[in-house]
């Protein structure tokens, strides 16, 4: 894909003042979490 999907998920966590975090190894992938509170 374009990469459009995590830059857009990336705008509104951090617009709920929260949190997202990327993991990478090398030749297995990246693992991306974030964090949202119940509101």
């Amino acid at each position: 894909g374009t990469g459009l999907g995590l830059a857009i998920v990336k705008h509104i966590v951090e617009a709920h003042e929260q949190s997202i975090t990327a993991r990478s190894k090398l030749q297995q992938g990246t693992t991306f979490a974030f964090t949202l509170g119940k509101g």
